[in-house]
């Protein structure tokens, strides 16, 4: 592939006119390996132009990431002139290129090395410049001008980011680093350090062999990672006392749900959808069931705060609670991104863990994304009463491009719809009951859903009907309920949500109003 690469590099290269050729000459010493950097910018623009939700144009793109190496040296400029890039540095002109012959990424990729391989020559700063942080100042602009959610990490971030959706290997074990030893905080639930007798509090002072003694905690953080099964050897001490702990490195993934009851009622808080979030749901719901000898009143489903995260698992916790329906569906440019999403009756007996018992959902400004996929699926099936204030509203799904280099592109790809039709792009999940601003209160709530005054009974209609593009009708629309950051200091919504499921009937008035809203707006 690399070679490909370099001959179609060079190919290209011959389609420039004379202009380029007077103005360019080649360095006197490589910085950097240019048929790579020029490899990885051609695969990095190919992916955008492919994938991004809306059309883009390849010389803006390549322009606008050019203009990024400013960041390395604030000298730099380029400017277009029609058909010709000129690139300055402190207001002086350095070289100037004609546009390729062919509009492809591979033609345009040629370009940015000339550009780049030219400002070394003049600019310190540039010349210092490795390729990882050209490729960062390149695409961190050129993504710039796309969406809010685009955008490029490192090797190393990439790294850190695939831990965070998918875990690592290791031991599962939080510590604290020290000169000469690391102290465990915590050991997490469900790892190998688990099904040892690792406890928090003890010092680790060697890993493998290798004494931590002086290391960094990247240096710590490596030892401790590695293949998922592969032996890992602790120097432990404990009390004065050292011993060897032998195990095998797990599958690890930061918890991302957590349950506990409130009122005799069980919460499960969702903090981000990763790779386990739907098995570790399922599992904390079952135990929390077969604990009680009747089942619940209901179950708080607490989004508040969440992020969002992994479409899949969006979809998954979802459906561990729905029989049949939508769940949601995406659409874009992308053929792939033409998917719908419907609940199963295969991943738990009768197709719903809970076989009926009441939902209650808490959502707020921070909601976004896959947890606000889940509120609205729940919503729209009248499988749950929504309380809180107006979601985020990212309304968009993000693919992950892996680069050659090791790094990644997340690129805003499509636009996700409810099962009642409408975008949630820059308008959110509308609460059936609102919290913001403090302004109501249980009894008032009570009172509301029982003579229907609910906003959300009057604005119902006209959430599932604003256009897209209509964007003070959706910001309208969001002033009704602001979103506002409740997290888990909010008391007032735990404490609706517990009034309405000690209440059967006024649950099943709250869950009536926006499938009555719907019907109405149907027939009309």
């Amino acid at each position: 592939m690399r070679a490909w690469t370099t001959i179609s590099w060079r190919r290209t290269a011959a389609c420039f006119g004379t202009a380029f050729l007077l103005a360019w000459s080649p360095p006197a010493a490589a910085a950097i390996d240019a048929p790579e950097v020029g490899r990885v910018i051609a695969y990095g623009l190919r992916a955008i132009e492919t994938r991004a939700l809306d059309p883009v144009s390849l010389a803006d793109t390549t322009v606008e990431g050019l203009r990024g190496l400013a960041v390395l040296d604030p000298a730099f400029s380029l400017q277009r002139n029609g058909k010709t890039l000129i690139a300055a540095l402190g207001g002086r002109e350095i070289g100037r290129w004609d546009a390729p012959v062919a509009n492809t990424p591979e033609g345009w990729s040629t370009v940015a090395m000339f550009v780049i391989q030219a400002a070394q020559t003049k600019s310190s700063g540039l010349a210092r410049a490795d390729e990882e942080a050209l490729y960062q100042a390149f695409f961190d602009s050129a993504l710039g001008p796309l969406d809010p959610f685009s955008r490029y990490a490192g090797r190393v971030e990439a790294e850190q980011q695939q831990e965070r959706r998918n875990g690592f290997g290791g031991a599962g074990i939080r510590y604290r680093l020290y000169r000469d030893h690391l102290e465990i905080t915590s050991v997490l639930e469900g790892t190998p350090a688990e099904e040892t007798d690792l406890a928090p509090g003890d010092h680790v002072v060697a890993i493998d062999g290798t004494v931590v003694d002086g290391l960094s905690r990247r240096q710590v953080h490596d030892l401790l990672r590695g293949p998922v099964d592969s032996a890992m050897h602790l120097a432990v001490k404990r009390a004065g006392t050292e011993r060897t702990v032998t195990l095998r490195r797990g599958l690890v993934s930061a918890p991302t749900a957590f349950i506990s009851d409130e009122g005799g009622i069980p919460l499960l808080k969702v903090t981000r959808f990763s790779q386990q979030t739907v098995a570790l749901s399922r599992r904390l719901i079952e135990e929390n069931l077969a604990e009680r000898k009747a089942p619940p009143r209901g179950l708080i489903l607490d989004l508040r705060g969440n992020p969002g995260g992994l479409l899949d698992q969006a979809v998954g916790l979802s459906d561990l609670f729905l029989i049949k329906g939508d769940i949601v569906s995406t659409r874009g440019r992308h053929p792939q991104t033409m998917q719908s999403y419907q609940a199963t009756q295969t991943d738990v007996p009768g197709g719903d863990i809970l076989k009926g018992v009441p939902i209650l959902v808490l959502v707020d400004g921070k909601t976004a994304s896959a947890a606000e996929i889940v509120a609205a699926a729940l919503q729209a099936d009248d499988r749950a009463v929504v309380v809180g204030t107006t979601s985020y509203g990212k309304g968009t799904v993000q693919t992950v491009v892996a680069m050659p280099n090791g790094g990644e592109l997340t690129l805003t790809w499509s636009r996700f719809y409810t099962p009642s039709g409408y975008a949630l792009h820059g308008l959110g999940v509308m609460p059936t009951v609102c919290t913001a601003e403090g302004r109501t209160t249980p009894e008032a709530v009570m009172a509301s859903l029982a003579n229907g005054t609910l906003p959300a009974i009057a604005n119902a209609a006209r959430w599932r009907s604003v256009g897209l593009t209509d964007v003070e009708g959706r910001h309208a629309l969001r002033r009704i309920c602001p979103p506002e950051d409740h997290g888990n200091r909010d008391a007032l919504d735990l404490d609706i949500a517990q009034a309405i499921l000690m209440s059967p009937n006024t649950y099943r008035t709250a869950l009536a109003v926006l499938g009555t809203a719907q019907a109405s707006r149907e027939g009309q």
